[in-house]
């Protein structure tokens, strides 16, 4: 799959190491022929209301990924009332588009560069949850680092408790990421994300899944994508909108990342409705054996 970055986001994915996305995506083979900033203009239908987009610009950046069953892609056309899309958000454009929920990147997922004269440049691989983006891009500096969310993302359930993971080499491995040394677990390395990694046989993790934390704010459905205590104590979320409501987002005064795309910062307290689901895919499921 193939989805158009904000700059801001591009930004946050180099020198912060932010590894999450959601919105609108297009498989890539149908835009193949989008080589410039004006061709991935008009694939990705990017002339929504304040789009951050031009087609006369400079560059612009895009993701690429595998369609890991992890993901959560919904066909936009089954969505529903198409209100809920921004007012000259176009259905009809020169690709089928999917909306993709707020997920965690995927193991070896690309940001690639255009430019108008049709050339591409790689400015960074996303290697997995503990070693996050090698970045190619000549003079960029990493400015921060960007938590670990328990809410979005796999975890493997690894002696005795739950940790942030990806599964890796075709489902024969699974990696083990930290937010900080483990006290007592041998064979994590740090790594240039400021986390702490370790791989393992699939065989050794008793349990992989994903959570799905959802809710309603003021009737609208959001999926709870980080958590933490303010200085007061209180429990308080980070959500992100599920389905596109731009209508609804835009009078709660929602930030706007993108087309649809709103996310907010609530005290669960203000939140109904809460559900506690899980995502977990056939092949997280089985326990490969051990490779001789």
């Amino acid at each position: 799959m193939q989805k158009a970055v904000t700059p801001a986001q591009s930004h946050a994915y180099l020198t912060a190491g932010y590894d999450r996305t959601a919105g609108f995506v297009v498989r890539a083979a149908d835009v193949a022929w989008a080589s410039t900033p004006a061709d991935v203009f008009e694939a990705h239908d990017l002339g929504y209301p304040r789009s951050p987009f031009s087609p006369r610009a400079q560059w612009v950046d895009v993701l690429r990924m595998v369609a890991d069953p992890q993901l959560m892609f919904e066909d936009i056309y089954e969505i529903g009332d198409p209100r809920e899309l921004p007012s000259d958000f176009s259905l009809g454009g020169t690709a089928p588009l999917w909306w993709l929920r707020h997920s965690r990147i995927t193991p070896g997922a690309e940001l690639v560069r255009c430019f108008p004269d049709g050339s591409v440049a790689l400015l960074a691989r996303y290697i997995d949850v503990g070693w996050g983006w090698q970045v190619f891009m000549p003079g960029v500096r990493r400015t921060g680092s960007t938590s670990l969310s328990r809410c979005v993302g796999p975890v493997a359930r690894w002696h005795g408790g739950y940790v942030d993971a990806d599964v890796v080499e075709d489902g024969q491995a699974v990696v083990l990421a930290l937010a900080s040394p483990p006290l007592s677990e041998p064979g994590f390395e740090p790594t240039p994300a400021g986390r702490w990694r370790r791989v393992v046989y699939r065989e050794d993790v008793t349990e992989l899944l994903e959570l799905d934390l959802t809710a309603r704010w003021h009737g609208l459905a959001v999926r709870l994508v980080d958590q933490w205590a303010d200085p007061a104590g209180e429990i308080t979320f980070r959500v992100s909108s599920i389905a596109p409501d731009a209508a609804l987002a835009e009078s709660l005064g929602m930030r706007k990342i993108e087309a649809s795309v709103y996310e907010a910062t609530v005290q669960a307290t203000a939140m109904t409705d809460f559900h506690t689901g899980q995502i977990q895919t056939p092949s997280w499921l089985a326990r490969s054996p051990h490779r001789v």
